[in-house]
């Protein structure tokens, strides 16, 4: 190798070397720069809230506040079950006992109404099924006895079939009407296939 082609490959050499500094100088400051952002991402408190999107169909909320009670533990039944949502003194538990009292009070009304305006009819269509003939005040004091039972009937009823958020007061009260309405019927019915006939 002459003098000429070891200063060249010198040279070239030389340069490989200068570019890898260079190369090695531009990673120093990438990395100088990536460290200063990793520490100032650190420094700062990470809040990352995604798009959050409700959908209430049918839902209206005038003023929403009172206190949020976090880290109920749904396994435990007791405290779940001892849960009540508040606002402004009246809670859910309250709503529903108003909503069963106010279907309680119209099917009364509508089962009363039926004793005293329809049952007759009702009876006396019976009477001719099982070929009897009632007079008035014997009728009277069939549906005075009824109406000792009606209550009773009416609580059965709401008691089996508990009133749910799904449920609309006036299918409630119509389904609860029909039952009821059978069951007077249907004693009636009884009474009279069972009556004496001398007893008439």
């Amino acid at each position: 190798m002459n003098y000429n082609d070891m200063m060249n490959y010198l040279q070239q050499l030389h340069q490989y070397v200068q570019q890898q500094n260079n190369f090695i100088q531009q990673l120093n400051k990438q990395i100088t720069a990536l460290r200063s952002d990793v520490e100032k991402i650190k420094k700062q408190p990470m809040t990352n809230i995604e798009k959050i999107e409700y959908k209430f169909d049918q839902l209206k909320v005038e003023q929403l506040d009172g206190v949020l009670n976090i880290g109920l533990n749904p396994t435990d039944p007791e405290q779940i079950e001892n849960f009540e949502v508040q606002q402004n003194g009246t809670n859910v538990n309250d709503v529903q006992k108003q909503l069963r009292d106010q279907l309680i009070k119209q099917c009364k009304h509508d089962i009363h109404h039926f004793l005293n305006h329809d049952c007759v009819q009702y009876i006396q269509h019976a009477e001719k099924q099982f070929n009897l003939k009632l007079d008035d005040p014997h009728r009277q004091h069939i549906i005075a006895d009824i109406k000792k039972q009606i209550d009773s009937r009416i609580q059965y009823y709401m008691n089996a079939q508990p009133l749910s958020e799904q449920d609309s007061l006036i299918n409630k009260k119509q389904e609860i009407f029909s039952l009821v309405k059978k069951d007077v019927e249907n004693s009636i019915n009884h009474f009279l296939q069972h009556l004496p006939k001398d007893s008439i």
